[in-house]
């Protein structure tokens, strides 16, 4: 399936088991047939074994019952990398544990394996992995393929389930002021001195500033403000 056409197929779609599906068939005509979709850090599902998968039941149960979770090369791969890669690369050399998951894997019907992480803000990140049943799949031409076509599933899936983040805290235009001054480095009287107000006035409002935005410190303040979009450098 051509990537325009799968964005096209999940776009407006509302239902995200449908979202999945359309994913499935997808990734089933490049010879994947088997997939984990999966919260691995500050995520809302990060405690449950996945979000959506096709993986056996006999494969997770027994995943879960060894032990492997802690342990899964591919997992920790993915944590520590923003690239696609084969299972068999994320293999420590001369690691049993590591080799054994892997053979495993494989005799469920997890062959010509595909790890696609995805990083997201505040350090959340996703991974999907993608598994045939058959093997003998061109993993060189499918994974670029299936990393882009990852990516657009996890936006438009996680538009459906996740809750809207909440908007930004309100600022006045005068906190929005002293807080652009204080990105450049100036202190509450240079502060006070360019606006022509009280060094202490400054200083009530950064404690304004700083309880809107749930911080304790100038810098708090400023790389919030900026994550949030309040001010810009």
């Amino acid at each position: 399936m051509r990537l325009d056409k799968f964005i096209a197929g999940i776009v407006d779609e509302e239902n995200p088991e449908e979202i999945f599906k359309h994913l499935q068939e997808a990734a089933a005509q490049h010879g994947y047939d088997q997939i984990m979709y999966r919260a691995l850090r500050n995520h809302p599902d990060t405690q449950l074994p996945c979000v959506a998968r096709t993986y056996p039941d006999e494969w997770i149960h027994h995943y879960v019952e060894a032990g492997y979770v802690d342990a899964d090369p591919v997992r920790l791969h993915m944590l520590a990398t923003n690239r696609p890669f084969r299972w068999t690369d994320a293999a420590e050399p001369g690691n049993r544990l590591h080799n054994r998951i892997l053979h495993e894997a494989e005799d469920a019907g997890l062959r010509d394996g595909i790890g696609i992480p995805i990083h997201g803000p505040n350090n959340q990140c996703v991974g999907i992995g993608f598994a045939s049943t058959l093997g003998k799949v061109d993993v060189k031409v499918a994974m670029p393929v299936l990393h882009l076509m990852a990516i657009q599933f996890h936006t438009a899936y996680s538009a459906r389930t996740l809750p809207p983040p909440p908007p930004p805290p309100r600022l006045t235009p005068r906190e929005c002021e002293i807080l652009r001054w204080c990105a450049v480095g100036k202190s509450a009287w240079a502060i006070g001195e360019i606006l022509n107000i009280a060094e202490n006035s400054v200083e009530w409002h950064l404690k304004n500033i700083f309880r809107k935005l749930e911080v304790t410190s100038r810098i708090g303040a400023v790389l919030k403000a900026l994550q949030f979009g309040i001010i810009t450098l």
